[in-house]
């Protein structure tokens, strides 16, 4: 008896119809998108072809590109999917989830701090809006630091004017004025090289 070890291979013409019955390796992929999905075996009947969103002929195996059905070929685009991008315009991050090129106004490249700026090939440092950040958060501390002396100056303020103020209120008092003279003193515009006058206690 003479014994088959292989399977029957199936034999399909041109027009992608069985003529001789037996297994095939079907290469499936995305009804949608095109994408690969995964390869398997089939067993394929005389005068049917492939199932539906599956071919016979094999896609090469490719390092980061993404493997898509288009146009009954198979087509090897740009995989981005899963890294992070960020925005040319104000360097906001998001995440690419699409198959192709990266979207147009962002890059792969991160810029080092929120003060960069495009110039069209790499981050670089904005020197002018680091500074007014530094003379706006400057500004922001001395006008709570004023608002404080004043409210400490006003709360000893009646005891001064009512001449009831202890030696310990007085000198407090003259400390709190002082510290507010030497705040307003302060030009911001030099941030963030400030040196700060020290708080009465």
């Amino acid at each position: 008896m003479k014994y088959q070890l292989q399977p029957e291979i199936a034999v399909l013409d041109k027009n992608g119809l069985t003529v001789k019955a037996g297994y095939a390796v079907i290469y499936n992929f995305d009804a949608l998108t095109g994408e690969y999905k995964k390869a398997s075996y089939q067993y394929l009947q005389t005068g049917v072809g492939v199932p539906a969103n599956s071919c016979i002929d094999a896609p090469k195996s490719v390092e980061d590109k993404a493997i898509v059905r288009q146009d009954n070929k198979w087509v090897y685009l740009n995989d981005y999917r899963g890294k992070k991008i960020y925005s040319i315009e104000n360097g906001a991050e998001s995440t690419v989830t699409e198959i192709g090129d990266i979207p147009k106004g962002h890059t792969l490249l991160k810029p080092s701090s929120e003060f960069d700026v495009w110039n069209g090939d790499a981050w670089v440092l904005d020197e002018n809006k680091q500074h007014q950040h530094d003379v706006d958060v400057a500004s922001a501390q001395k006008k709570q630091l004023l608002n404080e002396a004043t409210a400490q100056i006003d709360y000893l303020q009646d005891a001064i004017d009512t001449e009831i103020a202890t030696d310990e209120e007085k000198a407090l008092y003259s400390a709190w004025k002082k510290y507010r003279a030497l705040l307003n003193r302060i030009d911001v515009d030099t941030a963030p090289a400030i040196t700060w006058p020290e708080k009465p206690e």
